[in-house]
């Protein structure tokens, strides 16, 4: 993979793949960081702690810590070509296929860096997000599964998480039918990576998988946190099918994607749904008590943004993502 010099600055000033005692920029800070230099950070380069603060009035503590980021730039070449050899890339604002819905939705929240797996291209696709709790009742499965069937008539992704219940259903579903899938993941993109079904998916040229973490990181609650909002600005709805109320992290993300407009939320008010839902159409997300309603939300949406995309043509059905994650009538 081709490398420009503003994307590998990028990698510098953010990634954690190193094990360094440099502490890398959060996204809060890149962004601040960009808009102070009004152009890519490629100028960095090469710079010392003087040169910074000569060059850009970086004063004291802070022109030491970009300084020393900036010198890591040979380390994690070597390291980047690992994961690239793996099947990983890593992905920044100044990469083709990096998600542009999510600096436009997310403002300062969205991750400067991206480690995908797969067909990237459908990260430029504004999809059908589909969440739900892990222990989503049989009639909500059904939900899940019907949604995944409109992404794929539509010929847009189903975007989602791969967590146990709902994501799973839907990614699985997505795919049976002949769709595509992006997974936005909240554990280790590389274990995932070791699923023979998933990399069968990803070969077909039918899924991407990507997380904002490092590709070994394990799961956890503030990772999945952090995940949840990448969902909401990756698709153009997404469909709440089933939620716990007040508590867990299917009401925590959704609450959060509608206080602050990360996306459009839609949610389930039928049989099948969670105790949260009610409480989630009060907050302002859109009821919708048949799947055919998701069409009239998808229109109205910019999805018009995927016409010059490529058509998702129907397939035969192919190997689950997630073993088991699928209703019996499937």
């Amino acid at each position: 993979m081709r490398r420009g010099d503003d994307a590998l600055a990028t990698i510098s000033l953010v990634s954690r793949l190193c094990a360094d005692r440099v502490r890398p920029l959060k996204a809060s800070e890149f962004w601040k960081l960009s808009a102070r230099l009004g152009t890519g950070p490629s100028c960095l380069l090469g710079m010392k702690a003087d040169d910074l603060a000569a060059a850009h009035d970086f004063i004291g503590d802070f022109a030491h810590r970009i300084g020393a980021l900036m010198g890591r730039a040979t380390a994690l070449a070597f390291e980047l070509e690992r994961l690239e050899q793996s099947g990983i890339r890593t992905l920044t604002p100044f990469d083709e296929h990096y998600p542009t819905r999510w600096p436009e939705r997310l403002g300062p929240k969205a991750p400067p860096l991206l480690y995908a797996a797969g067909a990237t291209e459908l990260l430029g696709i504004a999809g059908l997000g589909v969440v739900g709790s892990r222990d989503v009742s049989p009639l909500g499965a059904e939900v899940a599964v019907e949604a995944a069937k409109c992404a794929v008539v539509r010929g847009i992704p189903l975007v989602s998480g791969g967590a146990r219940g709902v994501d799973q259903l839907a990614m699985n579903a997505a795919l049976d039918w002949g769709g595509a899938v992006v997974g936005v993941l909240a554990d280790s993109l590389s274990r995932k990576l070791r699923n023979a079904d998933v990399r069968a998916a990803i070969h077909d040229g039918r899924a991407v998988m990507c997380a904002p973490y490092s590709p070994d990181a394990s799961f956890s609650a503030g990772n999945a946190m952090g995940r949840n909002k990448l969902i909401y600005a990756q698709a153009a709805v997404t469909l709440v099918v089933a939620s716990d109320q007040g508590s867990g992290g299917t009401w925590t993300g959704a609450t959060e994607a509608l206080d602050r407009q990360f996306g459009r939320v839609a949610v389930w008010r039928g049989p099948g749904e969670g105790p949260g839902n009610e409480d989630l159409e009060r907050h302002g997300a859109v009821p919708i008590s048949e799947i055919e309603q998701l069409d009239t939300l998808l229109d109205g949406d910019d999805a018009d943004a995927n016409i010059d995309a490529p058509p998702l043509a129907a397939r035969p059905a192919q190997g689950t993502l997630f073993d088991g994650a699928r209703p019996a009538s499937i």
